[in-house]
């Protein structure tokens, strides 16, 4: 009997050590990412200012590549002033204005990204963690702000 409390014992051992492992690898390859400004974010959940918060398919994302922001974001809220036929929304691909990245608490990066298109300007605020998860917010002048969560994806 003792045997088999110690072989167990000895399993979850290297499980948790295997687990340590991939978490490692995982803040590994979100580090690189960033760094190399590459990196997508796909978006499982939206969080508008009015009404609760709602699952969203999963082809909806943020792309940082090099100097360019592809926004591909639903949008639920009040527009202040938006174009005849209600304009883009959130979908969109423009070169990125200004690109600021500072360390968080526990290894998160805290990301700022400034961008303007031909209907507004915006400001993404993304905090990524080291597992990937991320919180993107949104806050466009002539809209409401709106806030998403999701998962990095690596290819």
């Amino acid at each position: 009997m003792l045997l088999v409390v110690a072989l167990m014992a000895l399993e979850g051992c290297a499980t948790a050590e295997e687990r340590a492992a991939r978490a490692a690898e995982q803040a590994a390859r979100v580090k690189v990412a960033l760094t190399e400004k590459r990196y997508k974010i796909m978006v499982e959940r939206m969080y508008p200012m009015r009404g609760g918060s709602k699952n969203v398919s999963s082809n909806y994302s943020v792309e940082v590549r090099n100097d360019s922001l592809f926004s591909y974001l639903p949008y639920f809220g009040r527009a202040y002033q938006v174009p005849y036929g209600g304009g883009k929304g959130l979908n969109f691909t423009e070169r990125i204005g200004s690109y600021r990245e500072s360390q968080g608490k526990h290894g998160q990066r805290h990301i700022e990204i400034d961008v303007r298109n031909d209907e507004d300007t915006y400001l993404y605020t993304i905090d990524v963690y080291d597992n990937g998860n991320s919180d993107i917010e949104v806050q466009p002048r002539q809209r409401e702000r709106i806030s998403y969560s999701g998962e990095m994806v690596f290819e």
